[in-house]
């Protein structure tokens, strides 16, 4: 009999991946997916510490979850994802009805978690890292069942772990160090997604720049890349997160001359500030920052990029946070991820002097919000009357009489849900209007062959963004 299992995935594109992954695993004990928590015989929460409000929202979610199990007491409660593998069994101790815990690494240590559960605490929770380990336990790690969420679309890991330790990040300590994924192994999983119909992957990593560091052999990102465009079927590749230390020419190059790598950058700045950016420890200036922004626009001038910015990092004065104001006018991004600061476990920074006060940090979060609003709207008003290429993805999930796609620089657009359109079919669009989240059109095309290479870098009409 099948058993109904609920996820809530906080967090990054890897922890979506996780997800898929534990749900893989689950699948193979009789759990199917429900989006409703009151049916689910077992629910997990794929937790995200990056941010405290992330983690608060992990142990707000147990408490309620406590109340649903003292109505259905046969069910399971699972806690996956970095808070997981940051507090290990503090959280059976703080919440005794949580009946399995597991860390980054462990996701397929969940059937014997399952297994052998009962009331000691050390029996419900596995976060060991294997990723130290042996070849043959990274390959597990690699190997687990995916159930993915979207018949077109795959996530696809190509590097775990972070070795950069900025000053506020967690992630080094929840995730571990770098660890690449054989290229083979990567190719086989494309190969193979290929084969199932799959037309778009997005690789991932916290820092995927780095990828093929740790190797003992001649790979890096870039020479990915060229090796991911030549698998049949595969029509768009995607890649985040890059670092601007590593973001390197010789993968503009590969941006600029691979045909199915889309026009889409997302490169953290975290601030404007050169100060700022040295407590960071991020190991660029703002200078450096925009050198590559500007080689990278001169060989693809029709690149979207989009950007992380964190207000209210310890000792950031009015002229340091002034400056950010100021790059974010400079460059003029696509979208901005806005934080505000906050401190966390293992990190040097919430040691430091200087800690700005929370109305003070959400001031200035605001007012980030304000200024790159304006500008993402003005942007997306200038592809009125431009004509793009999207994928479909499926129903607009808002208005079930209009389909959703994407165009090659990962903006949203609208269209009419008409008959004979499919999820992962090409349209040409010419877009009507454009909002703040989205742009609207209407098919110019309904067959849209492959583009040619000169048209998709060309700076006029027909746009790949």
């Amino acid at each position: 009999m099948s058993k109904n299992l609920f996820i809530k995935t906080f967090g990054c594109q890897m922890n979506e991946h996780d997800t898929e992954k534990i749900a893989g695993v689950l699948s193979s004990l009789g759990y199917s997916r429900t989006d409703s928590p009151d049916m689910a015989d077992m629910i997990i929460l794929n937790t995200c510490s990056v941010r405290d409000k992330a983690e608060h929202k992990c142990y707000s979610d147990l408490g309620r979850l406590e109340e649903l199990k003292k109505k259905n007491p046969g069910l399971l409660i699972g806690v996956g994802g970095c808070v997981a593998q940051q507090e290990g069994k503090r959280i059976v101790e703080k919440a005794p009805y949580v009946d399995l815990v597991f860390g980054t690494d462990n996701i397929g240590d969940i059937p014997g978690l399952l297994e052998k559960r009962n009331w000691k605490s050390k029996d419900r929770v596995s976060t060991e890292r294997r990723r130290r380990k042996s070849l043959m336990n990274r390959e597990e790690i690699t190997s687990l069942p995916i159930m993915r969420d979207h018949p077109l679309k795959a996530l696809v890991n190509i590097v775990d772990g972070c070795d950069k330790f900025c000053t506020f990040c967690v992630v080094p300590h929840t995730r571990g160090r770098e660890k690449s994924r054989e290229p083979e192994d990567i190719l086989k999983e494309i190969k193979g997604l290929a084969s199932s119909g799959y037309k778009e992957v997005t690789l991932l990593g916290q820092n995927v720049d780095s990828y093929g560091k740790d190797l003992q052999k001649d790979v890096d990102l870039s020479g990915l890349l060229y090796r991911i465009n030549k698998i049949t079927g595969i029509e768009r590749i995607r890649f985040v997160t890059s670092h601007p230390a590593d973001f390197s020419d010789k993968l503009i190059e590969a941006m600029a001359s691979l045909p199915k790598v889309c026009e889409h950058l997302h490169l953290p700045l975290q601030s404007g500030s050169d100060s700022v950016l040295e407590r960071m420890n991020r190991n660029y200036t703002y200078s450096e920052y925009t050198d590559k922004i500007n080689k990278l626009r001169e060989a693809i001038p029709d690149i979207a990029v989009t950007t992380d910015i964190i207000t209210g990092f310890p000792g950031e004065s009015d002229e340091d946070f002034s400056r950010t104001l100021t790059a974010l006018e400079e460059i003029r991004y696509d979208g901005v991820f806005t934080f505000r600061y906050s401190r966390r476990p293992y990190t040097p920074a919430r040691q430091y002097d200087g800690q700005i006060p929370l109305e003070v940090s959400k001031e200035r979060l605001n007012k980030v919000i304000e200024l790159q609003n304006s500008i993402t709207i003005a942007k997306n008003q200038e592809c009125i009357g431009r004509e793009f290429e999207i994928l479909i993805e499926g129903e607009s999930k808002k208005d079930k009489k209009r389909l959703t796609g994407r165009t090659r620089g990962n903006k949203i657009v609208h269209i009419p849900n008409e008959n004979g359109i499919s999820i992962g079919d090409k349209l040409r669009v010419r877009i009507k209007s454009a909002t703040l989240a989205s742009l609207i059109g209407e098919i110019v095309y309904r067959e849209n062959p492959p583009l040619p290479v000169a048209m998709l870098r060309s700076n006029g009409n027909p746009a790949p963004f």
